[in-house]
């Protein structure tokens, strides 16, 4: 049974400055630093991006990609410190936030840390996931992970140190089917949207070139049977306990469970990523 965590804030650290969400890193009160994120427009349904970070953690768990704990933050009285402040003026006391964990021992993927040579790829203690996320991206519809900013790509991956290798960490899903601008219409029937994705980028092509290409293969058939699962109870455990919380549009439960169901869909994610690797 999924039991979403609920912490309160303890002290702001700072507000990061992003073109998403501007998170507040926050220590919390389990002594843990958060990275909390509200709305920041007048648009009340960018709510629902927050909701959609929660069902894309917990579908990322279930399908094994490692991704930092989360928590729902509520922000305690005196820990909203206005001068470390500019976007996120609408929070208030009380008010519950989307929260990410902090892992100390983690760096952002940038074009710079491409995987260069075999050494390189044999430090990577996870290197499959990368094709594996990038098949999450497109069955999902990220549009924020893979897109181009001149002179490089947004990855929202982190590289985390465990012993001696680095753990690809998959992070920020707030722009998932479709972003705002698909709030509350997005269905099976729009468009296959494949450009500005991970797969596209520098970094995804400079892993899955040490992949065998059967081996490839093998990796992305296995992951469209567990695409292909049952996910609907997962989807409903996470929105019952925000619909309340947020306000959130409704019947989006529903609206996910079919979405992400579609088997037509699927088959183009799978086809799309066999297609981005040349067979040698």
């Amino acid at each position: 049974m999924i039991i979403i965590p609920k912490i309160q804030t303890q002290y702001l650290i700072k507000e990061e400055e992003t073109d998403g969400h501007s998170p507040l890193r926050f220590v919390c009160s389990n002594d843990a630093i958060y990275f909390c994120k509200y709305i920041t427009s007048i648009n009340h349904v960018e709510v629902n991006c927050l909701a959609y970070e929660i069902v894309a953690h917990y579908l990322l768990k279930k399908l094994n990609i490692p991704t930092p704990d989360i928590a729902l933050v509520e922000v305690a009285e005196g820990t909203l410190i206005k001068e470390k402040i500019k976007r996120n003026k609408r929070l208030k006391v009380n008010d519950i936030c989307f929260g990410s964990k902090n892992l100390a021992t983690a760096s952002e993927v940038n074009d710079l840390q491409k995987c260069n040579s075999r050494k390189e790829f044999n430090s990577i203690l996870n290197p499959e996931d990368i094709i594996r996320i990038a098949m999450f991206d497109l069955w999902i519809n990220n549009v924020d992970r893979g897109k181009f900013f001149n002179p490089g790509f947004n990855y929202n991956l982190l590289l985390n140190k465990v012993e001696t290798k680095q753990q690809i960490v998959a992070f920020d899903h707030a722009f998932i089917f479709g972003g705002i601008n698909q709030i509350g219409i997005f269905n099976p029937k729009m468009p296959f949207d494949t450009t500005n994705k991970l797969h596209e980028t520098d970094y995804y092509k400079s892993v899955i070139r040490y992949f065998d290409y059967t081996k490839f293969v093998e990796i992305v058939d296995n992951f469209v049977l567990l695409l292909k699962t049952n996910h609907q109870d997962c989807i409903n455990q996470v929105i019952s306990q925000l619909e309340d919380i947020w306000k959130l549009t409704p019947s989006l439960a529903q609206k996910i469970q079919d979405y992400l169901s579609d088997e037509v869909l699927i088959d183009k994610v799978k086809s799309t990523i066999i297609s981005s690797k040349t067979p040698i």
